[in-house]
């Protein structure tokens, strides 16, 4: 089988970076990148790229979803034979914050968000020519292009992939402060039931017959900025079903929706969709739900 220069791994919503990324790379390169994401019909032996016979070196496109579904989980075991055994042929493009697997530390690596668009190319060429690979001088065209082009903003940041590990630690942060506050009312009335039931993107603070849910909505676009958090306090609540079902027959008497907001990970807050009334930080959202439930139940 042939060996092409770069083989690609990342999850299949990075589909559109990894053409554009490999568009210009093929300009610089003697062969063609490959993706191991190719579509479903394509050759059945595609993570086979990956692997040192029929790849000079790997590019990892690295973000909080990859090794969490079915095609980079199979990437990642091939990836670490060859990160651990092929030192340096194997580097990584940060796109948000999230840690890299500790196979990964010494790849050569690029952070797409604080190193910015421009240099990601020269980046890969360069692994590429350590590894032995014929590379091709920049096209004076497109070197001349991007001499006058003023430089392009970076997107706001809730639109960064980044912001996606904010708002783990955001929504960690909530059910914190959700298990406090039912620990807090477990002390006060231990004959009821109070449970803490987490689930992938959804958290349900039960209290003996009411409840609050907090709910991450996505969007369209899959971006933080484009999402929504669904709260609603809930009243009937089953006192024998555990976690979501124990809210198939309850009502809900309350909902509203917030968004993110801020420009930095330190500056992140939650405003109502209609930004009318004041931001809350994580606690201070719970708080104001758990007094709305103790109003609503009676003290």
């Amino acid at each position: 089988m042939d060996c092409c220069d770069l083989a690609i791994s990342a999850v299949a919503s990075d589909g559109g970076l990894v053409a554009e990324l490999s568009n210009e790379l093929s300009a610089r390169l003697t062969t063609t990148p490959e993706w191991s994401g190719t579509p479903v019909g394509a050759e059945a032996e595609l993570p086979l790229l990956l692997t040192a016979d029929r790849s000079r070196v790997v590019l990892v496109l690295h973000q909080h979803l990859w090794q969490r579904d079915a095609q980079t989980r199979h990437d990642a075991d091939v990836v670490r034979t060859r990160a651990i055994g092929r030192r340096g042929s194997v580097c990584v493009l940060a796109l948000d914050d999230s840690p890299a697997e500790s196979w990964l530390a010494r790849a050569p690596r690029y952070d797409l968000a604080q190193s910015g668009r421009a240099g990601v190319i020269e980046f890969v060429v360069r692994v590429v020519a350590t590894k032995g690979g014929e590379v091709r001088p920049e096209p004076p065209a497109a070197a001349s292009e991007r001499a006058v082009r003023w430089p392009e903003p970076p997107p706001p940041f809730l639109a960064q992939p980044r912001a996606h590990s904010t708002l783990r630690r955001e929504f960690d942060g909530i059910i914190a402060c959700l298990r406090r506050e039912l620990d807090r009312a477990r002390t006060h009335r231990p004959e009821q039931r109070f449970e803490l039931h987490v689930l992938p993107h959804r958290v349900i603070a039960h209290f003996h017959d009411l409840a609050i849910s907090f709910s991450w909505m996505a969007g369209g676009r899959r971006t933080v900025s484009d999402g929504r958090l669904l709260v609603i306090a809930w009243r009937d609540v089953a006192s024998v079903a555990p976690g979501g079902p124990a809210l198939m027959a309850a009502v809900p008497f309350y909902e509203r929706e917030y968004i993110a907001d801020g420009d930095a990970p330190d500056h992140w807050c939650w405003r109502t969709h209609d930004l009318a009334r004041q931001p809350y930080a994580g606690e201070q959202l719970v708080a104001d739900w758990f007094a709305r439930v103790c109003v609503a139940r009676g003290g």
